[in-house]
């Protein structure tokens, strides 16, 4: 795989994809426009970045959406709201917290250490996430925002030869990964498969666990800090 100083324009381009589709799956509610739009455009799903990176859950969440397309949207908008409620909001019940401090503090709350320093890495690329101040920085979604913002700034850079331009976007992709989303990130994506009542997010989770995997392995990036993983992963 590409070294961070390897990678090319084309593939931080498909990499800022699966992380802006990430984002979008994690951070919006699943509202008719949305899943109407994801259920129009499915075939994408079956195509170059998502059946390079995670042709098993792209393909599950395309047939899924094609089955709803057939049976009746109204149906399937109403299920993946209801998990998305539970899986987002009612998250004493499903403990499936999307903040990575909750996984990195003794007491398992949110705003924590881990909130400040990925704001920090936020606002030296002059990022902010939405209802700043209510929201904690460090959701996994807005995590993978971030990251398709230095992918996106990385081929920028290489579109016009800013070399050094792209290595700081690459080596800050490769940080941030380290510090954060490979700390925690798989053992929340699993526990959103292992709580999830409907599929829908289950292919989400799946697509999300492969994106980072593939980054990962793309930036040669390693998770800096290791958790219990035994204390938070959850059984079906």
């Amino acid at each position: 795989m590409a070294t961070e100083s390897a990678m090319t324009g084309d593939a931080a381009q498909a990499y800022r994809v699966l992380c802006d589709f990430c984002s979008t799956m994690l951070t919006e509610s699943p509202s008719g426009e949305l899943l109407g739009r994801l259920i129009d455009q499915r075939e994408l799903l079956l195509e170059e970045p998502f059946s390079a990176v995670a042709l098993e859950a792209a393909t599950g969440l395309h047939d899924l959406l094609a089955s709803a397309d057939k049976q009746g949207r109204e149906d399937f908008e109403t299920a993946v709201k209801r998990d998305y409620t539970y899986l987002f909001y009612m998250v004493g019940a499903s403990h499936t917290s999307p903040f990575e401090s909750v996984y990195r503090t003794d007491d398992r709350t949110m705003f924590g250490p881990t909130t400040l320093e990925v704001r920090e890495a936020y606002r030296a690329w002059e990022v902010q996430v939405p209802e700043f101040g209510s929201t904690p920085d460090d959701h996994l979604g807005y995590e993978f925002a971030f990251l398709a913002h230095l992918l996106g700034a990385a081929a920028d850079a290489q579109g016009v030869s800013e070399d050094d331009a792209a290595k700081r976007a690459f080596a800050d992709a490769r940080t941030f990964l380290s510090d954060h989303v490979l700390v925690f990130a798989r053992v929340y994506l699993k526990n959103v498969k292992a709580r999830a009542k409907e599929p829908f997010y289950r292919h989400v989770a799946g697509i999300a666990e492969a994106t980072v995997a593939s980054l990962a392995d793309a930036l040669d990036a390693r998770a800096a800090d290791e958790i219990d993983e035994a204390a938070y992963l959850l059984a079906r």
